[in-house]
């Protein structure tokens, strides 16, 4: 980064007091670089390249020398093994956005470690990683002949149980355990912890799959047809990075399992996807179909590793960095909270629940349908987004708080909706990946309105 300090002589000092420095003043949001999101795409003009090159030799200089076979690491290797947070900056939106990620101060120090990330396409898109450093948790799978540490991450981020993995290095162990050449494990952490547990262990790679802690962070998930104009709306949002792949975490549902991208592998559920349109607004009556999505969502768990969870449509254009902004003025309680998006009752292109509710709603599906069938003598004519919102406000008594800057769609009666350029978190429909593009850059990608 710009800003990087330069080689200084070093002093027995903790890596985060080394790293830290005075930073200068954040430039005017609208001057504003796109920042880099990883090792591999660091600084680009000469001269903070230079620096930055010479820091970390002088950094890595301080490595130990690697201990003779048999010979374990002693203390000092394990506390200087990787001192310099070189691998990426954190994007400032404006003058608000979301608080930065909790990076170890330990993370990606050395050039080499950086170099073995940045090999795999989709490292950017993962959490902090450490090297010479076994992330603890209890192993849930050993995966033989991983080419690299990145790889191991975007096998982690396929699993919705996997929080943690290790990757052993080519070190002439060829036992197919944790630590062994090559291996990748992938290894679960109770929802409840909030920090990792890690220790010392030379010729390991360790990292996280996404970022942990971060404030009103977001879970967000997605419904695809295998086929057709919703798989390219999908595959330009994961090679932008919007939409739900903005988000803290993400999960797209299919009824086929499909690898889209490194790390992003479809979860699949047993349906066609196909449903009538009926009830009194006909509206398409796709309940039973989203019964079985939020079955996979809440079964694969992802969601409580985060403050709330979004359900998002493919061809709605939604900029998560408002989101952010908006949840912070419903906050959750005991009972749970849902946001309705629209004055006729909510719409179903973007549902956003809290972590209470999401553990209500987890819980209470069966007491609604049951309710309900009751009610309408058989199953009700309903669309998904009429029965979550009956369901939590009527049956499970969770708190509904409206919020009119979430959603603008024509069928909220909202005048304009196509030119995206009102501060509304989400655009929908935009069923082309040109419209929704042109979109996206109307909402000037998402910014939020400067505040004088």
């Amino acid at each position: 980064p710009q800003w990087a300090p330069k080689p200084r002589q070093r002093r027995p000092v903790a890596s985060a007091e080394r790293v830290a420095g005075p930073r200068p003043e954040a430039p005017s949001p609208r001057a504003m670089p796109s920042p880099p999101c990883c090792a591999g795409e660091m600084a680009s003009d000469e001269t903070s390249r230079r620096e930055e090159e010479g820091f970390l030799a002088a950094d890595a200089a301080a490595v130990p020398p690697r201990p003779r076979a048999g010979q374990k690491p002693g203390r000092a290797g394990a506390a200087v093994a990787c001192g310099v947070l070189a691998a990426c900056t954190v994007a400032l939106h404006w003058q608000i956005t979301r608080p930065p990620a909790k990076v170890s101060t330990s993370s990606l120090a050395v050039v080499g470690l950086a170099e073995k990330l940045s090999s795999a396409s989709d490292m950017g898109r993962c959490g902090w990683s450490e090297e010479h450093m076994d992330f603890q948790g209890t192993d849930i799978a050993h995966l033989s002949n991983i080419s690299d540490a990145g790889t191991c991450c975007a096998q982690c981020q396929e699993n919705p149980r996997c929080r943690v993995w290790m990757y052993g290095e080519k070190e002439g162990n060829s036992d197919f355990t944790d630590g062994g050449d090559r291996v990748c494990t992938l290894r679960f952490v109770d929802p409840s912890s909030k920090f990792v547990d890690k220790k010392p262990r030379w010729g390991v790679v360790s990292g996280l799959p996404f970022d942990w802690v971060r404030h009103n962070s977001l879970f967000c998930f997605a419904l695809m047809q295998p086929r057709g104009y919703e798989r390219e709306l999908i595959a330009l949002q994961h090679r932008k990075r919007w939409s739900l792949f903005d988000c803290d975490e993400y999960q797209v549902v299919s009824n086929e399992s499909m690898q889209l991208a490194p790390g992003l592998r479809t979860v699949a559920i047993t349906s066609d996807l196909k449903c009538e349109k009926g009830g009194e607004f006909g509206t398409a009556l796709n309940n039973d179909i989203f019964a079985l999505v939020w079955k996979q969502v809440i079964d694969g768990g992802r969601y409580k590793y985060n403050d709330w969870t979004v359900k998002v449509d493919p061809d709605c254009a939604f900029f998560p960095q408002r989101l952010r902004v908006a949840v912070a003025f419903h906050p959750d309680t005991y009972h749970g909270i849902y946001l309705n998006n629209c004055k006729f009752g909510l719409h179903g292109p973007l549902e956003i629940l809290s972590g209470a509710a999401m553990d209500i709603w987890s819980a209470g599906y069966e007491r609604c349908r049951l309710h309900f069938n009751e009610v309408c003598s058989g199953p009700c004519l309903w669309g998904e987004d009429m029965f979550f919102d009956q369901c939590m406000l009527k049956v499970l008594q969770v708190h509904r708080s409206d919020d009119w800057n979430l959603l603008s769609e024509p069928h909220c009666d909202n005048p304009g909706w196509e030119k995206c350029s009102d501060h509304k978190v989400a655009f929908h429909p935009f069923k082309t990946t040109s419209k929704y593009e042109e979109c996206v850059a109307a909402a000037d990608y998402g910014s939020l309105p400067l505040v004088a």
